[in-house]
């Protein structure tokens, strides 16, 4: 007999980086897990396990994220990292797991979403969720460098972000952010930050150098600030960086001479007790996989 009981980090954590390499990438590391799930600044993830007598035969973990628009801030969890062991799939765990959870933790959230893979949007579905009605377009664009020498560029080293003279106030919800979420968010020596000032504008742009079929490219992960000022920074961060071409999600008043669309996100959602989901704005960093 299958029995759901709720994660003991103390104890259960091993056992699921195990279970988890079954399945999902042998990159999981207890580390990761940890800092996805117990070190997150908006709460520590709620798990449930599907356990044959001690044997952890399924994981789904239900991770807290916060939305911000002026002084609201709505509460959501996103269901990830879900693995049932080879031995017990086909018998309903995931959904028995997943509506567990949710019945569960009802009181601790106002919104459900993730990004489901191809495999698993098919569950979604049959369960209720719906698909989120903005297509999330990712771009491969080419831009001009910027030659302005009143645009100045600084990097932030990790632990020594300034929010104070970054606008924060949005016109649509987005992830509530923090110094403690960005340092948390950002950790991984792989993200690059800097702070870029333009026109006594002050914005925080995030990203990485990736060769994308062997050409040097901007992967834009997050940018933070003023919206009006998007284009003329990232023209001087290409200046920066000595690279012409930007991946960058197109959901922003990003102008480049010449783009075309390299894939896109799916977004599923539920329990929107705020009807949000019309009026937000993700960044690619709120879609990134390692999420």
């Amino acid at each position: 007999m299958i029995l759901i009981r709720e994660i003991d980090y103390a104890e259960d954590v091993s056992e699921i980086i195990d279970l988890i390499h079954l399945g999902l990438s042998e990159k999981n590391t207890e580390a990761s897990f940890l800092w996805k799930h117990f070190e997150n600044p908006f709460g520590k993830s709620l798990g449930l396990l599907a356990c044959d007598k001690t044997k952890i035969v399924g994981v789904r973990m239900f991770m807290f994220w916060e939305f911000k628009k002026g002084d609201k801030v709505v509460k959501a969890v996103r269901p990830v990292d879900t693995i049932i062991h080879p031995d017990y799939r086909g018998q309903g765990l995931f959904k028995d797991l997943t509506l567990a959870g949710l019945k569960k933790f009802i009181s601790k959230y106002s919104l459900v979403f993730n990004t489901p893979n191809n495999n698993s949007l098919p569950g979604y579905i049959k369960m209720g969720w719906q698909h989120y009605s903005k297509e999330l377009y990712f771009n491969l664009g080419i831009v001009l460098p910027s030659l302005n020498r009143n645009i100045s560029i600084r990097k932030i080293e990790n632990n020594s972000f300034n929010l104070r003279d970054v606008n924060l106030e949005y016109d649509s919800f987005r992830t509530h952010i923090s110094k403690d979420f960005l340092n948390w968010r950002y950790r991984d020596s792989n993200y690059k930050i800097v702070l870029i000032n333009i026109n006594e504008i002050s914005v925080i742009v995030i990203y990485r150098i990736e060769l994308l079929k062997g050409l040097k490219t901007l992967i834009l992960i997050d940018y933070i600030g003023d919206n009006s000022v998007i284009t003329p920074s990232l023209r001087k961060l290409a200046k920066m960086e000595k690279v012409f071409l930007f991946h960058y999600l197109d959901n922003q008043n990003i102008k480049l001479m010449l783009f075309k669309r390299r894939g896109k996100s799916v977004v599923v959602y539920r329990d929107d007790n705020f009807k949000i989901m019309e009026d937000i704005q993700f960044s690619s960093g709120d879609l990134e996989g390692r999420l």
